[in-house]
């Protein structure tokens, strides 16, 4: 039996529920997709004032969930989790420093989204990129 996807508002990343999250704003400039900024808290570096890629992996999952979240005729009851993902780190991103993050999904063939996102580091290179597929599922 399939668990049932419930938003609680408590995501790290968007949720405004979440006393310690990013609460980041998504903007939907078209249809499946959708795109961020933030500055990098220093605090989510792995090396002295580089980003930390755990913490761009989750930026790319998390815009290319939304972009996900935002494609049109999707059913309102539906949703759709990581199923996998590949990322490719390009350069460093510098703690503190403002990143554009962008996700698009691609293709959908049945239950599955391939998704593809970016981070942009300050100077508007992709920094990290990644592939993803979502699969559609069932909400409560």
């Amino acid at each position: 039996m399939e668990q049932a996807i419930q938003n609680d508002s408590g995501c790290f990343c968007c949720g405004i529920n979440n006393e310690h999250g990013l609460h980041l704003a998504f903007a939907y400039p078209a249809d499946g997709e959708a795109e961020a900024t933030l500055v990098v808290p220093g605090y989510f570096s792995g090396w002295k004032n580089m980003t930390h890629g755990g913490f761009l992996s989750m930026l790319l999952d998390e815009v290319m969930a939304h972009a996900c979240i935002h494609v049109a005729n999707s059913p309102t009851d539906r949703t759709a989790v990581t199923a996998e993902m590949t990322v490719r780190f390009r350069k460093p991103v510098e703690t503190g420093t403002t990143v554009r993050i962008a996700g698009k999904v691609m293709e959908t063939k049945g239950r599955i989204l391939s998704t593809q996102g970016w981070v942009y580091d300050v100077s508007g290179e992709v920094a990290a990129e990644a592939r993803a597929r979502f699969l559609i599922s069932s909400q409560a």
